[in-house]
């Protein structure tokens, strides 16, 4: 009897080794057994997906109006219903443009389908991803239409997404509850204008202040307030837009520690 034990502990070092993984792939089996659902949630949070966007395309070419749409989603996240909500939001922007579109050309056209006019109608879509970090996503997106006419027109829409509630954010969730952020950016507007009062309507003097549902949207070290066409200016200086450093609100911006 001690021969046998002597045999296995001079010679049995691997022995050894064989027995303690037999009691851990044992233990780790009770585990599973007796805790399951934590091992389950435990190994699911690293399966979680991050919000990103994606290209939705609509292309078509009718002869007389021509569609070349580009336009973003979001996808993966976690609520399926929120995310809806935002695409949703984002389609209605821009689908009923493209439907009117198709009307109004259809019903110039009429009578001439099979004919292919020398200056089709013309309609597409394009979209930049401004930011995208650990807690938002900002985009905008420029839908361009020429429906007969001396020029095309454009109308910017932009999207600002939390990651972590993944729903679409206004501009005063950007900032604490009651702080001032409407002053600073109001003179921060009017400090730009003043240095080209040429390029705006009146010199500037349109120019009221921001409203509560003010077009806005992040890029890089700033936020950008914008305007659509003619609001400010003349049409051949573009989109007024205004830069303001998001370092001037501080620790007011509500995600100033991702900047």
């Amino acid at each position: 009897m001690n021969k046998v034990a002597n045999g296995i502990n001079k010679g049995g070092a691997n022995v050894g080794v064989l027995t303690n993984i037999a009691g851990i792939f044992v233990m780790g089996s009770m585990l599973f057994t007796i805790y399951p659902q934590q091992l389950c949630i435990s190994s699911g949070l690293k399966s979680e997906k991050q919000l990103k966007v994606e290209e939705k395309l609509i292309s078509k070419n009718l002869g007389y109006l021509k569609e070349d749409i580009k336009m973003p989603q979001f996808v993966d996240g976690n609520d399926k219903k929120k995310i809806s909500l935002i695409n949703n939001k984002i389609n209605s922007d821009i689908l009923p443009k493209v439907e009117e579109a198709e009307k109004t050309s259809k019903e110039y056209f009429k009578g001439i389908e099979k004919e292919i006019p020398r200056f089709p109608y013309e309609i597409n879509s394009r979209y930049t991803v401004t930011e995208d970090n650990k807690s938002i996503i900002s985009v905008f997106n420029d839908y361009y239409e020429f429906l007969g006419g001396a020029h095309g027109m454009t109308t910017k829409t932009s999207y600002t997404v939390d990651k972590e509630k993944e729903g679409l954010i206004t501009l005063k969730d950007l900032f604490n509850e009651g702080y001032d952020y409407k002053d600073i950016i109001n003179k921060e507007i009017k400090e730009q204008i003043g240095k080209n009062p040429e390029n705006y309507f009146d010199s500037g003097a349109e120019f009221k202040g921001i409203s509560d549902n003010q077009n806005f949207y992040i890029e890089d070290d700033n936020l950008v307030i914008y305007y659509q066409l003619y609001e400010l200016a003349p049409y051949v200086f573009g989109f007024p837009e205004f830069k303001i450093p998001l370092k001037l609100f501080d620790e007011n911006f509500v995600y100033y520690k991702d900047w």
